[in-house]
């Protein structure tokens, strides 16, 4: 069985080379590298390092950066019966396509692979989403167990469920917030099996040098991201739960612009004093 690993990238440079050396190293041989790659313009080395690798993936060009459309497009490229999408600011060892293929082969449909960030500290249960529109738990758990939707950093799909419930909604857009969730909650409603395996772990660099939200400063005073949250919102959760979701969109934002006037004042204080 073949396994297809799409990469989506965008205005990454060393951490997509990074990604890349990853990707080759892996212990499994029976898979396939695809890079949907939505960067206008490459740094030289990157560049080099692309040219130079060019018969170990395949590269598709995208023009417009979205990141539901380019896991689109890797997925009509992809030969695989398993697809797994990553970021392109992780890094993992030799046996990670082995843990999804195997998690595959047990029965699972979606799999939720762990996402470690060093910033963030490890859950004691998986990502799971209530019926009031709540995440708990979290993708960085040292035990398996179930999910209802995933996280797009690191999870992947067998090929059926993509002919059950249909690709992944491109109306998510801009600052892609989601996107991911939405997919997975899809999955859920319609009967995939699925679950996190902690053994298909990687690391997260959640790096704010690139990626969909290139040259945003903060997403909260980002049209897009309000837009991708209520479009999750009103697609799978009833009218007061979306008000009531509404809310919290709004005390999040008055936090950020709390901390931006904090952080403006601070800096203010600081030259008057240098």
């Amino acid at each position: 069985m073949l396994v297809s690993l799409i990469i989506p990238t965008y205005n990454r440079e060393a951490l997509l080379v990074q990604c890349l050396q990853c990707a080759f190293r892996q212990d499994f041989d029976r898979y396939e590298i695809i890079v949907v790659d939505q960067t206008r313009q490459h740094e030289p080395e990157t560049s080099r390092f692309l040219d130079e690798h060019q018969t170990r993936f395949r590269l598709i060009r995208s023009e417009k950066p979205s990141l539901t459309a380019a896991r689109n497009l890797g997925l009509q490229h992809a030969r695989g019966e398993v697809v797994i999408f990553i970021d392109d600011d992780t890094e993992f060892g030799p046996t990670f396509v082995q843990a999804h293929f195997e998690a595959h082969q047990r029965g699972l449909e979606v799999v939720q692979g762990r996402i470690i960030e060093t910033h963030v500290s490890p859950q004691s249960s998986p990502l799971w989403l209530t019926w009031y529109l709540k995440f708990t738990g979290g993708d960085d758990c040292p035990t398996d167990g179930p999910v209802n939707v995933v996280t797009g950093a690191n999870f992947s799909v067998s090929r059926p469920v993509f002919d059950k419930i249909g690709p992944f909604d491109e109306r998510f857009a801009g600052v892609a917030v989601h996107e991911d969730a939405d997919f997975g909650l899809r999955a859920f409603r319609a009967g995939c099996r699925m679950g996190y395996v902690a053994k298909a772990a990687l690391i997260h660099h959640a790096s704010h040098q690139g990626g969909v939200d290139s040259g945003v400063e903060e997403k909260f005073f980002n049209g897009s991201y309000h837009q991708c949250s209520l479009l999750f919102a009103r697609k799978h959760f009833p009218q007061p739960i979306v008000l009531y979701f509404r809310i919290r969109l709004i005390l999040r934002a008055l936090r950020s612009v709390k901390k931006l006037i904090r952080q403006a004042d601070q800096r203010v204080i600081a030259q008057l004093h240098a």
